[in-house]
């Protein structure tokens, strides 16, 4: 059975994203800091057979444990990795507080970041794995009021590129989906 690990899995594009992999026959791990939430949906016939846990994307040891769980329970077969947990504030960037800013960039730079090289080994030794990043239409250009969300997505776009043609030789191909902005919870959230 082909496996997909989705970060900020508790609901929105995240959430959105899990069910059409069930639905295609994937084995699901549902993570996030939302924890119960994602366990929460192991209840639900789509998820009878998924894995959910606690990830924090802005924390190595997390995404190691969360990491190890899922390997345990799928042998260690990663076929699609999807980085969504992300965050966004709105707004003047000269109006943003110093946490609101370090929130974007710790989820979506740092976070995408370690998550990617984390699951590289997995990734690696499944024949045809892929990564997909959650872009956004605003890392094609920038977008006022949202400046620095605007600036990780353009980073997201970057490393995907990148670890493309650095994964290339290794099997795994990576790309991002690029949605226009839509305001749903997990915006609001970080860590997810």
């Amino acid at each position: 059975m082909k496996t997909v690990f989705v970060t900020g899995a508790a609901q929105g594009i995240g959430l959105a994203i899990a069910r059409r992999f069930a639905d295609e026959g994937y084995r699901v791990g549902l993570f996030d800091i939302n924890a119960s939430r994602c366990e929460s949906l192991l209840t639900e016939p789509d998820f009878s057979d998924a894995i959910a846990g606690y990830c924090d994307v802005r924390d190595a040891e997390s995404i190691t444990s969360a990491l190890a769980v899922f390997s345990d329970q799928t042998g260690g077969r990663l076929d699609v990795l999807v980085n969504n947990a992300g965050v966004l504030a709105a707004g003047e960037i000269s109006n943003h507080s110093e946490a609101q800013i370090r929130a974007m960039v710790d989820v979506n730079v740092t976070g995408l970041t370690l998550v990617s090289s984390a699951t590289f080994p997995l990734l690696k030794s499944t024949p045809g794995a892929m990564v997909i990043n959650l872009c956004s239409a605003s890392s094609i250009h920038g977008i006022p009021l949202l400046a620095v969300y605007s600036a990780t997505k353009f980073y997201v776009d970057g490393l995907t590129q990148a670890l493309n043609l650095e994964w290339e030789s290794d099997d795994i191909y990576v790309a991002c989906v690029k949605p226009p902005v839509i305001e749903d919870q997990i915006d609001r959230k970080s860590g997810s």
